[in-house]
């Protein structure tokens, strides 16, 4: 199982500085720097997020001059595999598809579509059969809810598109204890990051992390915790590649 770092912040400086680019990358189309998309092709793996999760609190968009961006910018930088835009629920599931249809079109490859349960079963197993790669929306939060209180059904469906031969991504899952249960191909996830926000040093024991929650009271150096916390990652990384 691939294991994409996602998030963004002053970290995603963190490797840029040393030339490092060994590991699985994902990163939002709404918030990546010219100097970062520039080195895109150079990581061992990267995902292209739309950034539509971004606008879901209700920000006014003209969603066809985004995808024009969008577009653009995949082409320019060849980027291989990027996520649809998902606005199922802000603008509906057609002209959704009419916006991954025109992607598809204009780049000449498929787009990692997203599936949500309230697109329904069938739609699922349509997806599985024209797509070779799919995501299912699995944070944890609004519509994606369910995939962290039915984890067996995402054991279920995770295994049929297996067995139709396609790679499913977690999107946004970070269910760290069941990833040897559930057979997606790839996952993202922005724990790492969590060391700046709530004071927590990871430490990649060989097949799971050990957490260390900072004392109350205590502080600690953001950068050298950072700094730390990302290469526990990258060891994990390697580990999920392998074994799960």
């Amino acid at each position: 199982m691939k294991v994409y770092l996602a998030g963004g912040g002053w970290e995603k400086r963190l490797w840029i500085k040393d030339d490092f680019y060994d590991f699985y990358r994902l990163h939002s189309f709404y918030d990546i720097a010219p100097h970062e998309a520039k080195i895109i092709n150079q990581y061992k793996g990267f995902l292209l997020d739309s950034g539509a999760f971004s606008f879901f609190k209700g920000k006014t968009v003209n969603w066809n001059k985004y995808v024009t961006t969008y577009i653009d910018f995949i082409n320019q930088y060849n980027v291989k595999h990027f996520f649809e835009l998902d606005l199922y629920s802000i603008i509906g599931t057609t002209k959704t598809e009419k916006l991954r249809t025109r992607i598809e079109k204009e780049t000449n490859k498929q787009t990692i579509p997203v599936f949500h349960k309230r697109l329904g079963i069938e739609y699922y197993k349509m997806l599985c059969e024209k797509y070779n790669y799919i995501a299912i929306s699995a944070s944890g939060m609004y519509e994606s809810k369910w995939t962290r209180q039915e984890p067996e059904r995402l054991r279920k469906m995770v295994q049929y598109a297996n067995y139709k031969g396609v790679k499913v991504h977690g999107l946004g899952y970070t269910k760290l204890p069941l990833l040897n249960k559930i057979s997606f191909y790839s996952v993202d996830s922005t724990s790492w990051l969590s060391g700046n926000r709530f004071g927590i040093i990871y430490k990649f024991n060989g097949n799971k992390f050990d957490k260390y929650i900072k004392p109350t009271g205590k502080r600690v150096k953001t950068q050298k915790t950072a700094i730390h916390n990302f290469k526990e990652w990258v060891k994990f990384q390697k580990y999920a590649e392998n074994n799960l």
